[in-house]
C-alpha cells in the first residue's frame, strides 16, 4: 500500500477505534468492539487478497454509521465519497426486520 493510503488506512483505524471505544462485542468475552472491524480487514488482506485501499479502508469503517454516532457526512468529509459509498453498501438499514437487513 502505497503512503497516502496507508495514512488514510491508519486513519480509519485511529477513527473507528475512537468511534467504537465504549463498545464490546457480544459473545466474545467483552472483547473490544475494534477487534471486529480489524478482523474483517484482515480477512480481506490474508484470505481475499483483497490490495484495493479503499476496500480496505471501509473494511474498518464498516460499523461506525451503523453503530455509532457517525453521519455518513462525516465519513465523506473524512474519507471521500468512494469510501462512504462502499461503506453504505455494507450498512445495515435498521429501520428494516432483521431478517430483511441480514
Amino acid at each position: 500500500m502505497e503512503e497516502a493510503n496507508f495514512s488514510l488506512f491508519l486513519k480509519a483505524l485511529k477513527f473507528a477505534a475512537n468511534k467504537h471505544k465504549n463498545q464490546r462485542r457480544k459473545g466474545e468475552g467483552g472483547a473490544p468492539y475494534i477487534n471486529h472491524p480489524v478482523q474483517v480487514a484482515d480477512l480481506l488482506w490474508n484470505v481475499g487478497k483483497v490490495r484495493e485501499p479503499n476496500i480496505l479502508i471501509s473494511a474498518i469503517l464498516h460499523d461506525t454509521i451503523e453503530d455509532t454516532q457517525t453521519s455518513p457526512e462525516e465519513i465523506s468529509e473524512l474519507f471521500g465519497n468512494d469510501i462512504l459509498s462502499i461503506v453504505k453498501e455494507v450498512t445495515d438499514d435498521k429501520s428494516l426486520p432483521k431478517s430483511v437487513r441480514k
